[in-house]
Order: structure tokens, then C-alpha cells, then sequence
């Protein structure tokens, strides 16, 4: 009976563990790359930024890291079920880099160079869309998307154009 006890305490903080490590709630915003819009998953505090795609699956939508202030960036995949591709986007707001990641590895996978954001996506992602080293994002507007998508049709979300012009982009 007590050893029951015991593993039943254990597994029960475990879980609490667990589920507390992956509280964030995030807010979908729209980008623009390369003629393709796609929503995705902000990550803009170091809490967010922190739990990444941890956990989640399976993968619905893509993560933007941005951070406050452009600085060199690790990724790694501790804790991520699915591999991804990631993009790293410089200050000016340009593809420097894509690079693979493989699931559950603590691989680090570095920017290289001083960057605002990184961009997650599915494996493939980026080359099934043609979006390449070079490409601009365009950080659409600042007013997320619902969370729950379905209060929205297909055609009003086409219809919808929320991206920034380059020049009035923060």
C-alpha cells in the first residue's frame, strides 16, 4: 500500500511538472513570405520563447521567436515531438538561414550572425513554398488572429489583408 502510494505521489508531481512547463497560451499572427501568407504561433517573451513548440503535437502552426531586441540566437529541440525546419530573419527582416532540426535533440542550432527572429515551421515547409535564404517576412498587423479559427470563413481570411508595408513596419 505504501509503495502505491509512493508512485502514485510521484507520478502525480511528474504530471503537475510537466503540464506547469507548458502554460504558455500563445496568439497567432499572419506572415507574408515570399507571396505565401501563413499564421502562426508569437513567441514574444522569454516565458514563450522558452517553451517553443515543447509538447506540442500534433503540429498546427509554426512559431515566430521574436525577440525585444535583435541579438545571436540557439535553438535547440528538447522536449519537441515533431522535427522542423527553422528560418532565421535578420533585422532587416530577411532569410539568413535555414536550417533542419531533428525531434527530442539537444543539438543547438545557431543563428551565425545577430537576428531578430527565428521562424518554425513543418518539415518541408520551406522548400515546398520557395521560400529561400534572401526572402523578406512582412510581420502582418499587430492585431492577432482568434484563436479559434473557425469563427472566421476561408474567404474572409483571404479577403483579409493585415500585412505592413515594409517602410511602416516597426
Amino acid at each position: 500500500m505504501l509503495l502505491r502510494f509512493i508512485l502514485l505521489s510521484c507520478f502525480l508531481s511528474l504530471t503537475a511538472c510537466n503540464a506547469a512547463s507548458f502554460s504558455e497560451k500563445f496568439n497567432l499572427v499572419q506572415l507574408q513570405i515570399n507571396g505565401n501568407k501563413v499564421q502562426v504561433q508569437l513567441a514574444d517573451t522569454v516565458a514563450k520563447r522558452s517553451q517553443g513548440l515543447m509538447g506540442q503535437t500534433p503540429l498546427k502552426y509554426g512559431m515566430l521567436l521574436l525577440l525585444q531586441q535583435p541579438a545571436q540566437m540557439q535553438l535547440w529541440m528538447k522536449n519537441t515531438p515533431e522535427s522542423l525546419d527553422v528560418a532565421f530573419i535578420d533585422v532587416n527582416w530577411r532569410i539568413v538561414a535555414i536550417t533542419s532540426m531533428q525531434a527530442n535533440t539537444e543539438t543547438l542550432h545557431p543563428s551565425g550572425q545577430v537576428v531578430r527572429a527565428a521562424l518554425e515551421m513543418a518539415p518541408g515547409w520551406f522548400s515546398k513554398s520557395g521560400v529561400q535564404v534572401g526572402d523578406s517576412v512582412v510581420y502582418c498587423a499587430a492585431e492577432p488572429f482568434a484563436e479559434n479559427l473557425a469563427e472566421h470563413s476561408v474567404e474572409s481570411l483571404a479577403e483579409t489583408d493585415l500585412c505592413l508595408s515594409e517602410k511602416n513596419r516597426k
